[in-house]
């Protein structure tokens, strides 16, 4: 769990501390382990609608087929850019952990997007059946077509196989095209689309019994028609329905990974555990702007309270909201090198800040 922290000790607070107590962002009240607050479908919406249009598109579509519910609603709750930068480091880094099962696992971000960029130019679309398993179990390891010696009895079927920890059926799947250069449609039980009309044929069963026997069993004088493979596809649609509701599941459950850290993260985020906190108002508070020191060797003993104060009212805003979400996790050394720095130094400390931080277990 992330939840190894700093302990909060002067140096951490001194942010807090003279700006006149701890500010309301920071003040976490809920108590350690506490799960992250679960909004309505009303409040996603509304917050949804609220965000930046990157990151509303971030969220909504690029990660929507491998998020959380626990993930969306934590990262509906955060109301600064470097909030939602610090959650997608750890989003992408709880994927990243060895020993998850492929596609996880490390550089999965990478893949992630390679994945899509598949699913849309050769799965059919990335919002298409087979696009949509590509996007979150990755492509499969082989494609069994029997269009060419089953193309009587089945439309354009494929049967997928992926690696399996458990046994060679579970990875396995059926498709199919209802119609010619349709797209793919995953094959569910009960769905007898899959079986062209002049095979007269209705079942697996009776697919694989005329493969078996050669004993027509379509009614009336139409001539019946199977293939070498209907029974290796009865036997594989007998064993995705024994599956049940999980077969369809495929297509809409993001890969399976922890939660564990989700509860560290919110606490880190404090400003989320209370939904109407607002960042300490300092836009009206005015101080003449002072200049930052040069020299790096100079302790930060030598700079006192006040004119750390000072240096930190004198920053952009962007900056002062930064030290508002950072102020646990800086020391009083840390605080003062960031004030030290020139302007055009500032964002590479940042992320280079979030970068060590969103791996602290």
């Amino acid at each position: 769990m992330i939840g190894a922290m700093r302990p909060r000790t002067a140096g951490g607070f001194l942010l807090a501390l003279l700006l006149g107590g701890v500010p309301s962002s920071l003040a976490v009240t809920a108590a350690a382990g506490s799960p992250v607050p679960k909004l309505t479908s009303r409040q996603r919406a509304e917050r949804i609608a609220e965000l930046p249009a990157e990151e509303r598109a971030w969220l909504t579509v690029y990660v929507a087929p491998i998020l959380l519910p626990e993930e969306r609603d934590l990262f509906l709750q955060l109301s600064t850019d470097y909030q939602r930068e610090m959650f997608r480091n750890e989003f992408w880094a709880r994927r990243e952990r060895d020993g998850l099962a492929p596609p996880l696992g490390p550089g999965y971000q990478a893949r992630y997007a390679h994945l899509r960029e598949v699913a849309a130019e050769s799965y059919d679309g990335v919002d298409s059946d087979a696009g949509r398993m590509v996007v979150r179990l990755g492509e499969p390891a082989s494609v069994e077509e029997l269009s060419s010696r089953c193309s009587e009895v089945f439309r354009q079927a494929e049967i997928w196989s992926y690696p399996s920890r458990t046994s060679r059926a579970d990875g396995r799947h059926l498709f199919y095209r209802p119609s010619f250069g349709a797209a793919r449609r995953l094959w569910i039980p009960g769905d007898r689309e899959i079986f062209q009309t002049s095979s007269c044929l209705s079942t697996f069963e009776q697919a694989c019994a005329l493969a078996s026997s050669g004993s027509p069993s379509c009614p009336g004088s139409s001539v019946p028609k199977s293939c070498a493979g209907a029974c290796t596809v009865a036997r594989l649609a007998a064993q995705i329905a024994l599956r049940g509701s999980n077969e369809a599941s495929a297509l809409s459950l993001p890969p399976a990974v922890s939660t564990e850290g989700l509860e560290g993260l919110w606490l880190r985020l404090a400003s989320v555990s209370d939904p109407t906190a607002k960042p300490i108002a300092l836009e009206n508070r005015s101080a003449p702007p002072i200049s930052v020191p040069e020299e790096r060797a100079e302790p930060s003993l030598d700079w006192s309270n006040e004119r750390i104060r000072d240096a930190i009212l004198a920053l952009p805003r962007k900056y002062r909201e930064w030290l508002d979400l950072a102020g646990p996790l800086l020391s009083r050394e840390d605080l003062v090198s960031f004030l030290r720095l020139q302007p055009g130094e500032r964002d590479a400390y940042v992320r280079r800040f979030w970068k060590k931080h969103a791996h602290v277990r």
